[in-house]
């Protein structure tokens, strides 16, 4: 029992740094896995801080694809238009001019509401 005795001090301070290095791992991982807010984007040299929600719509809009110009490469980017599609956009685009209207689409054989409504969030009308 005289053993015993000498090795419980030894005990309580093993399981004291034991707790103090647990919740130090927890905490860390809490600290890296926070979601930041705030994303640096440096646009034309000019550096400015943007929230999740404003990166999303910068993106989109980056992404949306001018259909009065576009080229056969930069229509297929589109979900919904294969190089088939693009090659008959850029024809009626030739032919009748230029379109004021995602609408203006849907005279294109092949592409319907449904379709058309896959696309337009990628359609750009200059």
């Amino acid at each position: 029992m005289d053993n015993v005795d000498k090795q419980y001090p030894e005990r309580i301070a093993l399981i004291i740094l034991s707790t103090v290095f647990f919740v130090g791992a927890i905490l860390l991982h809490v600290k890296q896995a926070r979601v930041r807010h705030d994303i640096t984007i440096v646009d034309n040299g000019v550096k400015r801080a943007h929230t999740l929600e404003e990166v999303k719509k910068i993106l989109v809009e980056k992404r949306k694809v001018p259909i009065n110009s576009a080229t056969t490469k930069e229509l297929i980017a589109i979900p919904g238009i294969g190089e088939k599609t693009a090659i008959k956009i850029i024809e009626y685009r030739d032919r009748k001019g230029h379109f004021n209207s995602p609408e203006d689409l849907l005279d294109i054989r092949g592409i319907g509401p449904a379709k058309l409504e896959r696309m337009r969030p990628f359609l750009k009308i200059e």
